[in-house]
């Protein structure tokens, strides 16, 4: 009876820890369950901001960035044989580029502006650069040593040129000078899409099977719409192409033409525009890219009217 007793009050103490056990556990569970439910909504919540904020469009603030600048004077004796008469002349040698707000803009400016410098193959990090540049300077300064010439330059520097919403505009500008009576200068424009965080190229653009009608557009602009003939030209019809080197604007797609390319150096680099008008008239934009809204596309700039033979 006595053996029975305590066997009773163990199995009762083992149920009532078990209870106690499975409370405990019970409220555990709950309260994790709780907190899980609590850090998911927050994730989501984050998650949301997060896509809320990369939709706002930031206002970029730019400032120079002084990558490579240097600029030495060679100096020449009397018994130096010469084509000019001056006993001085400068090397100068300057790469500039941007610092703005955004990172990911940083880096993409900084891959255009030394691409544009060294082609395709080249040099990635700064320091990398710096090499170049020692070299390109160390092998100048040689060779004018050597043969004497008017002074050398090389200079290239990264423009801010504006920002509309979603759209961003940069420009390289170079000058050179390597010889002779003057040097020569221009800029490679570059239009950010800062939502897809990529230069748009003409392709974006334009519809390439339609080139050709973009080619006769522009050449109406460059003879003034026939007043200009053929043949009277700087350029010959079957050397002149649509440029690849343009940027976007309220009264539509500039095209810009480098000096000597279509006109005389004193003429400078020349810009033709199609608006976006005349663009959506003749069907020639990318419907994608109609889609953006990035302009008010129902702007026609307005033409003269063929000249009649």
């Amino acid at each position: 009876m006595k053996k029975t007793f305590i066997s009773a009050l163990i199995l009762t103490a083992l149920f009532t820890a078990t209870g106690c056990e499975d409370k405990e556990a019970k409220a555990t569970i709950a309260q994790q369950t709780q907190t899980i439910a609590q850090l998911t909504a927050e994730n989501t919540q984050l998650k949301a901001e997060k896509e809320k904020a990369e939709k706002i469009i930031p206002a970029i603030f730019a400032e120079k960035d002084v990558i490579f600048e240097k600029v030495e004077k060679i100096k020449y004796t009397p018994s130096q044989e010469r084509w000019f008469e001056r006993d001085e002349v400068e090397i100068g040698i300057s790469l500039l580029g941007l610092k703005t707000n955004i990172d990911w803009l940083d880096e993409l400016l900084w891959t255009e502006l030394v691409k544009n410098e060294f082609g395709e193959n080249a040099p990635k990090t700064r320091e990398q650069v710096l090499t170049e540049y020692k070299i390109i300077l160390n092998d100048i300064r040689a060779s004018l040593e050597k043969e004497p010439e008017l002074g050398f330059s090389r200079n290239a520097w990264m423009l801010f040129v504006g920002q509309k919403e979603k759209l961003a505009t940069f420009a390289v500008r170079y000058y050179s000078y390597t010889g002779g009576p003057h040097g020569v200068g221009g800029n490679v424009y570059l239009t950010v899409d800062m939502t897809t965080h990529k230069v748009l190229t003409l392709s974006d653009i334009i519809d390439q099977k339609k080139l050709p009608e973009v080619k006769e557009l522009l050449w109406r602009f460059y003879t003034d719409s026939g007043r200009i003939k053929d043949e009277d030209a700087f350029t010959k019809k079957t050397d002149f192409d649509v440029s690849k080197n343009f940027y976007l604007a309220h009264d539509g797609i500039h095209f810009i033409y480098d000096e000597y390319e279509i006109a005389s150096y004193a003429e400078g680099e020349q810009d033709l525009v199609i608006s976006w008008g005349l663009l959506q008239l003749e069907n020639l934009l990318m419907p994608d890219f109609v889609k953006q809204k990035y302009y008010d596309f129902g702007y026609i700039a307005p033409y003269t009217t063929p000249v009649e033979e």
